[in-house]
């Protein structure tokens, strides 16, 4: 007979910085500890209902350290700007008698960086192989020490995440996932490495459920987490062709937002079922206002069509709040490009700029172009790539002195 394991998932805390909101979380109502969800705790725990599965987010609650060793699997995830958290966590539970596994952004797309820290890795989506190896646990069987899903996930057979375990009150907002996959193929992206160029998406009434759910455990806001929303842009109305009369029957009860590409712009009727869904602010990656750039990032979608400045505006006119990433750093860009970003943000209103210095992320095209020439810069944290017209240092101070501007 199956044991019914403990298994305990930890989010490791980010370092206090301006892209997660840390100094704005007391002008939240309420007293908010994070700024959103991650939606891998919930939706790992969604997968193994047959389980008791305790969710750590250290971003509102600190680890017990020791009550994990009365747990039978301990697990941790994270991005790349949470890689070293992560180390520290698995060194601290190597000497623990406990099962560790680690999966998610980061162990993705570098698994060597985890040799020797934990006992199974997950690379890739892990929707069959969790389970599967939870199951194997269960049973007493001989699990592997690395997992890769062979087959894209069926998001039609996703189950519905595990929001009741989360400590909700602590968030100002929660996440929610409908699509995985970007048609697009921007160079410094690990997005189409991990989940493709076609996107895969959730029934529409998988959504309505999940939105139900979030309400029902007291959720205000949610952040359709999708790296663009509008992938499938006939998927895309459909669901929000549900989600009008839901919000309508509720009273409203989800202030909505979500990411999207910049053909959104061209899209009238999509901008306005997004409006009339209460979608109140989009966020967009326009990474630059150099089209040299944008074309050596292969970001295309960006430079066909009317201006940027036109699309924003049509946008912001649909009634869409815009935020929008912007990076610094690409082999088109000189010292010149710290004025022109910022006066791009300020002319077009963009209520939310995260600005981040051009960094090369494990298998991503931009990361196998710059390693064959010589220009990565791993031991640097901040910084790990060698521009080509300005030096690192170059790069580093003019950032920081135009994050200060902004």
């Amino acid at each position: 007979m199956a044991k019914r394991l403990r298994i305990c998932l930890i989010n490791p805390k980010f370092e206090p910085s301006y892209w997660g909101f840390d100094y704005a979380l007391p002008l939240y109502p309420g007293k908010k500890k994070s700024s959103i969800v991650t939606g891998a705790l919930p939706h790992l725990a969604g997968l193994v209902p047959a389980h008791d599965v305790r969710l750590v987010d250290e971003n509102v609650e600190e680890i017990a350290w020791g009550e994990l060793e009365t747990f039978d699997i301990v697990g941790v995830t994270g991005m790349n700007v949470q890689k070293e958290r992560m180390r520290q966590i698995l060194e601290k539970l190597r000497p623990m008698h406990v099962l560790t596994v680690v999966g998610g952004a980061y162990a993705s797309v570098d698994e060597g960086f985890f040799d020797g820290l934990c006992d199974v890795l997950f690379s890739g989506e892990a929707d069959e192989t969790w389970p599967e190896f939870v199951s194997c646990v269960a049973n007493g069987g001989n699990h592997d020490t690395l997992y890769k899903q062979h087959n894209p996930t069926d998001m039609t057979r996703v189950p519905k995440p595990r929001f009741d375990l989360l400590k909700v009150d602590s968030y100002a907002s929660g996440g929610l996932q409908f699509s995985r996959g970007c048609p697009f193929q921007c160079e410094f992206c690990d997005i189409i490495v991990t989940f493709g160029r076609r996107p895969r998406t959730k029934h529409p009434e998988q959504v309505i459920e999940e939105l139900d759910e979030m309400r029902r455990v007291g959720f205000f806001s949610c952040f359709i987490v999708d790296d663009n929303f509008i992938g499938n842009k006939k998927a895309a109305k459909a669901l929000l062709r549900l989600i009008i009369p839901w919000q309508q029957k509720h009273g409203y009860p989800l202030r909505l937002t979500t990411e999207a590409s910049i053909n959104l712009a061209d899209d009238a009727e999509l901008l306005e079922l997004l409006y009339q869904a209460n979608f109140r602010s989009v966020f967009i990656g326009i990474e630059t206002p150099r089209v040299a750039s944008l074309k050596e990032t292969k970001k295309f979608q960006n430079t066909v069509g009317d201006s940027l400045e036109a699309k924003l505006a049509r946008i912001r006119n649909a009634g869409l709040e815009v935020s929008a990433g912007f990076i610094v750093g690409f082999d088109n860009d000189d010292c010149t490009i710290f004025e022109d970003q910022y006066r791009f943000i300020q002319d077009n209103g963009i209520l939310l700029a995260m600005v981040g210095m051009l960094t090369a992320v494990p298998k991503t095209p931009l990361y196998e172009r710059l390693e064959k020439a010589g220009r990565l810069r791993l031991a640097d944290l901040n910084c790990n790539i060698v521009p080509a017209q300005m030096t690192p240092s170059e790069l580093q101070h003019n950032y920081w002195e135009l994050l200060k501007r902004l």
